[in-house]
């Protein structure tokens, strides 16, 4: 009777062992439906040729924080409906010309956790 629980509990050690190895190694082979590759930094590095250009309705901008509070339309890349939201400038872009109201044009990524803005325009 022990050489039989004794099978049974090494089976189901086994087997936990090749699922959990199974999971880990499917989670490292994850793809993703746009090009994306993982600096070192934590930043996805994208073809902003294929980013999608979105549109939206300025609420605040917050220049030296280089924050800035957008109502934008459905953002395909990251997945994520239309809403109200604020979002980081990257450090080469200058949001210091906009003001509540503005319509603008901007393409976003999301870096270590964080949606980005990479490119900004008016939309007017």
């Amino acid at each position: 009777m022990k050489n039989i629980i004794a099978a049974i509990v090494i089976s189901t050690i086994s087997l936990t062992s090749f699922a959990v190895s199974s999971l880990v190694q499917a989670a490292g082979t994850e793809t993703h439906s746009h090009d994306t590759e993982e600096h070192k930094d934590g930043e996805m590095a994208h073809d902003e040729g294929e980013l999608p250009i979105v549109t939206g309705e300025v609420k605040k901008v917050k220049p030296k924080s280089g924050k800035i509070t957008i109502r934008h339309e459905e953002i395909p890349n990251l997945d994520m409906p239309g809403m109200t939201m604020v979002f980081r400038v990257g450090e080469e872009t200058d949001i210091s010309q906009f003001k509540k109201g503005d319509k603008v044009t901007f393409t976003v990524i999301e870096k270590n956790g964080k949606m980005t803005i990479v490119d900004i325009e008016s939309a007017e």
